[in-house]
């Protein structure tokens, strides 16, 4: 092979390298999905309407109130419950965050009172939760006053209509 051969396929090569770019990465028109430092995510369990954190757990559920025990410091948890809800009112303590009359962003019909709280034996790392619902009940304007009466269980002089109710 000549010179002049060699000098041809020697330059095809350096412009066969100078013309490759590295690739660039596909654009992603949607931004990434990134927490900021100390935001927790949500759970799929709910509580009244209220979103739970992933890191929470429901102890026990009654008619009127669920007792949730969580991972998270109680500062965490009621960071994340208060971003949660709207209206009442938030009184933080030295022992626990107690939210009154808060309504859950997700279910504008309900009232909860929330309180917040160490684990009780723990060494403040981990937290409880008791959510109560203090939804009043509907007001009926059609009910006389002796039927108001008599749906609570009671006479219209206050005492019982069947004391064995309660037993």
């Amino acid at each position: 092979m000549g010179l002049r051969r060699r000098l041809i396929a020697l330059a095809f090569v350096a412009l066969a390298c100078a013309s490759c770019k590295p690739k660039e990465p596909p654009k992603n028109d949607r931004p990434s999905d990134r927490l900021s430092p100390n935001e927790q995510v949500e759970g799929k369990e709910r509580a009244f309407g209220l979103p739970l954190p992933r890191q929470a757990r429901v102890e026990a559920r009654f008619e009127k109130s669920v007792l949730v025990r969580s991972l998270l410091t109680p500062e965490e948890l009621a960071n994340f419950v208060r971003a949660r809800v709207k209206e009442g009112t938030v009184t933080p303590g030295a022992t626990s965050t107690v939210l009154e009359m808060v309504v859950p962003r997700e279910d504008a019909n309900k009232k909860l009172t929330i309180e917040v709280r160490p684990l009780r034996l723990g060494d403040g790392t981990k937290s409880e939760m008791v959510v109560r619902d203090t939804t009043p009940p509907p007001f009926e304007p059609n009910l006389s006053n002796e039927e108001r009466w008599k749906k609570a269980g009671l006479a219209p002089n206050g005492q019982l209509l069947d004391p064995k109710h309660l037993e």
